[in-house]
């Protein structure tokens, strides 16, 4: 019978060959490494909020109307509105028609949106607005929500520092 001995050089190429078959294999199989997904991506949004606290707030005409920033996320600018009095009937205030955000630059945006209950007295609902182009290219320097013509008050400012 007839031993075989592999050379030292052989040996070496054999493993050689064994560990490109295996990293060949393994590229092509399509299985990808794991991402990391706590870190931030481009695509994610950054959350904008003002700086000068989120809730906003004016007392006139025996109406007190207090105004919280609550998300600008995506295409969408939303605030949680409570307007509150013991005198006149706040069901007949239709926010969607009263109120405007206006920047810095004078430009206004109108609400797309006003989801309010009836309350009589007490009142609360969600205003929604597209997000302002100044909001979303960080350009504003400030945001103010006016309120017209709500009991008696002809003009309500609210503002909201960036």
């Amino acid at each position: 019978m007839k031993e075989q001995h592999m050379s030292q050089s052989g040996k070496s190429l054999l493993v050689i060959t064994l560990l490109l078959v295996v990293v060949i294999v393994t590229a092509c199989s399509g299985v990808t490494p794991a991402t990391d997904r706590s870190s931030p991506t481009v695509s994610t949004p950054v959350l904008i909020k003002p700086t000068n606290g989120v809730v906003q707030s004016n007392e006139a005409g025996s109406v007190v109307i207090k105004v919280q920033w609550v998300i600008a996320e995506g295409n969408s600018l939303i605030f949680q509105v409570d307007m509150d009095t013991h005198s006149v009937n706040l069901d007949q205030y239709d926010l969607k028609q009263l109120a405007v955000l206006r920047d810095d630059m004078g430009n206004e945006y109108h609400p797309v949106s006003w989801e309010s209950a009836a309350g009589g007295h007490h009142r609360q609902g969600k205003l929604t607005f597209l997000l302002p182009d100044s909001l979303r290219q960080r350009t504003a320097k400030y945001l103010e929500m006016v309120i017209r013509d709500v009991a008696g008050i002809e003009i309500r400012v609210l503002k909201w520092e960036l």
